[in-house]
C-alpha cells in the first residue's frame, strides 16, 4: 500500500515538474508580444490596403504573406487601386482577372527585406555598397510563350523562352540559358540617397514620369507615401500607384511597330536564333505538366547585351540591383531611309551587309548601363561614344524591367559612320582593309578630334599583289614577286606595317593638294609616328616604291569624313627591305654630291660588303642617316678630322673614320624638315670612352633642318622638297660635317 502511494506521489510530482518546464519552454520560445504581425495582417492593421488585400487573395498570396519569410512589399494603397480600376474599366476588384491580380502582387513583391537604411545600397558579395542600388529583383517572371517564328527558313509555331544570360555560346563560355534562373523581372526606384550620391536630379526620374510631383522616394510610376512599415516577415513601403510588370527591352520592341524596321530587318534578321534547349524543356514540363520542345530566343554575342535577358551581367548574383541596360532606337521613319541611303550605297540588299558591320551599327544604340538623362554626355556605349542626343531628340522614354528605352527622332551620330572610317566600313570592296583596321587602329581613325588622311587599298589590289585571306581558317598568306609563299603570322605582321603607312595624321589637311604639290610627311599618328612617305605632283612614294621606282597614284576623287579625307590608290605604299648599306649606295648613285662620304663608309671596317650592312645598324629599327656632301668631307679632311685616304692602314686614321661615320648615324629616330619640335636631340651610334652614346641637338623648322655638334657648330641639311627614304630610315645630304670632338 505504501508502495502505491509512493508511486502516485512520484507521478504527480513528475507531471508537476514537466508542466513547469513546458511553461518555461513556451514562455522562452513563444512569439514575443511586441513582434509585428506578418505582412498580410500588417496591411489589415494599417487600414489603407483593403483593395490590395483583395488582390492578394485573388492572386493566391494570402498564405505566403502571412507566413515566415523575408520580403519587401511595395503595396499600393486603396486610392492607388481605385485609380487602377478606373483606368482599366473595372467596376471592382472582383472584375480583375486572377492572372492580372497575380501580376500586380508578384511584381510588387521583392526578395529580401529592405528598409530605407539599405534601399539605396547595393548588396554585393562583400557587403553593402552605399548609394549604388536603385533596382530590386521581384517575385514575378514570365513563362514560356507560343510564337510563330522562322527556323532554317521555315515558319513554325513553337514554345519560346527568353535567354537569361548575355553570351550565347554552344561549345564554350557562358550559356545563353541557365537552369534554375527564372529571369525574374526588376523594379526601379529612386531614393534621395541614391540621387545625391550619384549626382542626379529629380528631373532625371521625372523625365520618365512628368506628372509626378516632388518626392524623396519614387517607385516606378509613383511615389512612396509611407516607408518602413515593419512586419514580422519583412517590410512594407506604401506606394500611390499600381504597377503591372514592365516588359523587357525585347518585349517592348515586339509590342511597338514604330520600331519594326530595327526589330525585324536588323535585330531579327541578323542576330536572333531559336535554340532548342533540353534544360528549358524540362522546366516547362515541371511547370505545366506537359511535354514539349522548348526553344530559347538567343541573341548573338556580337551585341553588347541580349535585350531579353532580365538579369544584368551576373558577374555577381545581385548586380542587377545596381544597373541595367539602355537602348536608343530610332523610329521607322528615321532609321529606314538612313539605312537605305548609307548601307545600300555599296550593298545591293541589306542582308548582304556583313554581320560584323551590322553589329557595329546596332552597338552604337546599346549601352551596358542605365543612362539617366543627365548622363547622356558621360556614359558610353561599347564604341566609347556618349549618347549624342538632347532631351528634345527623345520621343519615347520607358522605364522597363531590364533597362531604359529611348525612342529617338535621329540616329546616334556614331564616329563609325561619320569619320573617314565610314568609307571603309560601308564598302565591301575594302572589307580586308576594314579587318586590318579592326585588329589594330580602328579607334585611332574614328576619333573625331583628330584629323586623318587615309589611303584606301581595295581587296582586289591586295589579291593582285599576292595577298589572300582564308575566312574558314581565319588566316592570311602572301605570294611575293618571286613566287615565295609567306605564312599567316609573317603575312599579318607585314600587312600591319603596311596599314600604318596608309594612315596619316594631318591636323592641317597637309595632303589636300597632293596632286599638284611636292612634299613629305610622317605616317601614323603623333603619339606613335610611322615611316615617312613623300609625294611629287600626284606620285606618292614610301621607301619600297622609291627603291623600285613604282609610285602610287590616286584613283578618282577624294571623299571626306568629319575628321579628314580618304584617297583611293592603285598600288600599296610599300616599305623597303634594303639594308642601310644598300640605301646609302642607292642615294650615292642618285646623288654624286655624297659619293665621297659613301666611299669612306664602304671602305671602313664598319661595312660588311657581303651583306651590305653597317655594323651597329639593326634592321627593323628607325634611323636618320646624315651624309655630308663632298665639300663637307673635304673640309673634314682639311681640319684633320678625317684622313685623306679612305683606305688608310693607319690605326688612328681608321678610328677617325669609324667615329666620323658613327657620329652621322642617328638611332631610333626619323628626322626631316617638317617642323616637328618634339625632337630636340638625337642619340648617335658613337660612344665615348665611358661607353656612353654621344648626342647631337636638333633644330627643326619647316624646310630648315639643322644639327648642332659637340663644338656647338650648326650644320644644315641641303633642303629640297624631297628626301631620301630607306627601310624605316630617312637619309639627308648634309651641307657640312658634324664634329664629334668637344
Amino acid at each position: 500500500m505504501h508502495f502505491y502511494k509512493l508511486t502516485l506521489l512520484v507521478g504527480l510530482l513528475t507531471v508537476f515538474c514537466l508542466s513547469c518546464r513546458k511553461e518555461a519552454f513556451d514562455e522562452y520560445y513563444s512569439r514575443p508580444d511586441d513582434l509585428e504581425s506578418p505582412i498580410y495582417t500588417r496591411l489589415e492593421e494599417e487600414g489603407r490596403f483593403s483593395k490590395f488585400l483583395q488582390l492578394i487573395e485573388k492572386a493566391g498570396y494570402m498564405e505566403t504573406l502571412n507566413q515566415a519569410g523575408y520580403w519587401t512589399l511595395f503595396a499600393p494603397n486603396d486610392e492607388a487601386v481605385n485609380q487602377f480600376l478606373q483606368e482599366h474599366n473595372y467596376a471592382s476588384v472582383d472584375q480583375v482577372p486572377d492572372a492580372v491580380a497575380e501580376q500586380i502582387v508578384r511584381y510588387a513583391l521583392v526578395y529580401n527585406a529592405f528598409q530605407t537604411n539599405h534601399i539605396s545600397d547595393y548588396q554585393s558579395n562583400v557587403g553593402w555598397e552605399e548609394g549604388m542600388g536603385f533596382r530590386r529583383r521581384t517575385a514575378y517572371y514570365d513563362g514560356f510563350q507560343k510564337e510563330k517564328v522562322k527556323i532554317d527558313g521555315v515558319e513554325k509555331e513553337i514554345i519560346v523562352g527568353a535567354s537569361n544570360r548575355n553570351n550565347r555560346t554552344v561549345n564554350f563560355g557562358t550559356p545563353y540559358y541557365v537552369e534554375g534562373d527564372n529571369n525574374n523581372k526588376y523594379v526601379t526606384y529612386f531614393h534621395e540617397l541614391y540621387r545625391q550620391m550619384n549626382g542626379l536630379s529629380v528631373d532625371d526620374y521625372q523625365f520618365f514620369y512628368p506628372t509626378l510631383g516632388a518626392s524623396n522616394f519614387y517607385f516606378m510610376g509613383g511615389t512612396v507615401a509611407k516607408a518602413d512599415i515593419i512586419a514580422e516577415n519583412g517590410v512594407i513601403h506604401e506606394v500611390d500607384a499600381v504597377t503591372l510588370p514592365r516588359p523587357s527591352l525585347d518585349q517592348y520592341l515586339q509590342e511597338h511597330d514604330e520600331y519594326s524596321f530595327f526589330r525585324d530587318s536588323i535585330l531579327q534578321q541578323f542576330f536572333v536564333t531559336y535554340e532548342y534547349s533540353p534544360t528549358a524543356s524540362k522546366t516547362y514540363e515541371y511547370r505545366t505538366g506537359q511535354v514539349a520542345e522548348v526553344y530559347i530566343k538567343a541573341y548573338d554575342p556580337m551585341l553588347t547585351f541580349s535585350p531579353n535577358n532580365e538579369n544584368f551581367l551576373k558577374e555577381e548574383d545581385n548586380d542587377g540591383q545596381k544597373d541595367g541596360y539602355s537602348m536608343f532606337i530610332p523610329k521607322n521613319e528615321v532609321i529606314e531611309p538612313w539605312v537605305r541611303t548609307v548601307f545600300l550605297e555599296h550593298y545591293k540588299t541589306l542582308n548582304r551587309v556583313p554581320k560584323e558591320v551590322m553589329a557595329d551599327f546596332v552597338n552604337t544604340m546599346l549601352w551596358q548601363s542605365m543612362v539617366w538623362p543627365s548622363q547622356f554626355d558621360t556614359k558610353t556605349n561599347s564604341h566609347e561614344e556618349s549618347a549624342r542626343f538632347t532631351k528634345t531628340d527623345i520621343t519615347d522614354k520607358q522605364m522597363l524591367s531590364n533597362g531604359f528605352f529611348y525612342g529617338t527622332n535621329k540616329i546616334q551620330e556614331s564616329d563609325l559612320f561619320n569619320t573617314v572610317y565610314k568609307h571603309v566600313i560601308l564598302d565591301p570592296d575594302y572589307s580586308l582593309m576594314r579587318m586590318l583596321l579592326e585588329q589594330e587602329h580602328k579607334r585611332l581613325v574614328i576619333n573625331p578630334g583628330t584629323k586623318f588622311t587615309l589611303f584606301l587599298f581595295s581587296n582586289s589590289l591586295l589579291n593582285s599583289l599576292g595577298y589572300s585571306y582564308n575566312e574558314r581558317l581565319n588566316e592570311w598568306s602572301w605570294i611575293d614577286r618571286n613566287g615565295n609563299t609567306m605564312a599567316h603570322g609573317q603575312t599579318q605582321t607585314r600587312l600591319t606595317r603596311l596599314l600604318y603607312t596608309h594612315l596619316i595624321e594631318t591636323p592641317n589637311d597637309e595632303l589636300a593638294n597632293i596632286n599638284n604639290t611636292t612634299g613629305f610627311i610622317q605616317t601614323g599618328d603623333r603619339a606613335i609616328p610611322g615611316e615617312f612617305i613623300k609625294w611629287n605632283n600626284g606620285d606618292i612614294y614610301a621607301a619600297g616604291n622609291e627603291r623600285l621606282q613604282e609610285p602610287v597614284n590616286i584613283v578618282g576623287a577624294a571623299k571626306f569624313g568629319n575628321n579628314g579625307r580618304v584617297y583611293y590608290v592603285d598600288k600599296l605604299l610599300e616599305f623597303s627591305g634594303e639594308t642601310a648599306g644598300e640605301a646609302m649606295l642607292r642615294v650615292a648613285t642618285e646623288n654624286p654630291n655624297v659619293s665621297l662620304f659613301w666611299e669612306y663608309v664602304s671602305k671602313s671596317p664598319l661595312y660588311v660588303a657581303n651583306d651590305r650592312v653597317i655594323t651597329g645598324v639593326a634592321g627593323g629599327s628607325s634611323y636618320t642617316l646624315l651624309m655630308p656632301n663632298n665639300a663637307a668631307v673635304q673640309q673634314a679632311i682639311n681640319d684633320g678630322v678625317l684622313p685623306a685616304n679612305p683606305s688608310t692602314g693607319d690605326l688612328v686614321g681608321k678610328v677617325q673614320i669609324e667615329n666620323f661615320i658613327k657620329y652621322h648615324i642617328l638611332t631610333n629616330v626619323n628626322v626631316a624638315a617638317d617642323g616637328n619640335q618634339d625632337i630636340l636631340s638625337a642619340i648617335t651610334l658613337m660612344k665615348d670612352e665611358n661607353d656612353e652614346a654621344l648626342t647631337v641637338n636638333v633644330s627643326n623648322a619647316v624646310g630648315n633642318l639643322r644639327f648642332v655638334d659637340r663644338k656647338g657648330r650648326t650644320i644644315p641639311t641641303v633642303y629640297t622638297p624631297d628626301i631620301y627614304l630607306g627601310d624605316r630610315t630617312v637619309i639627308h645630304e648634309l651641307n657640312g660635317y658634324l664634329n664629334y670632338n668637344n
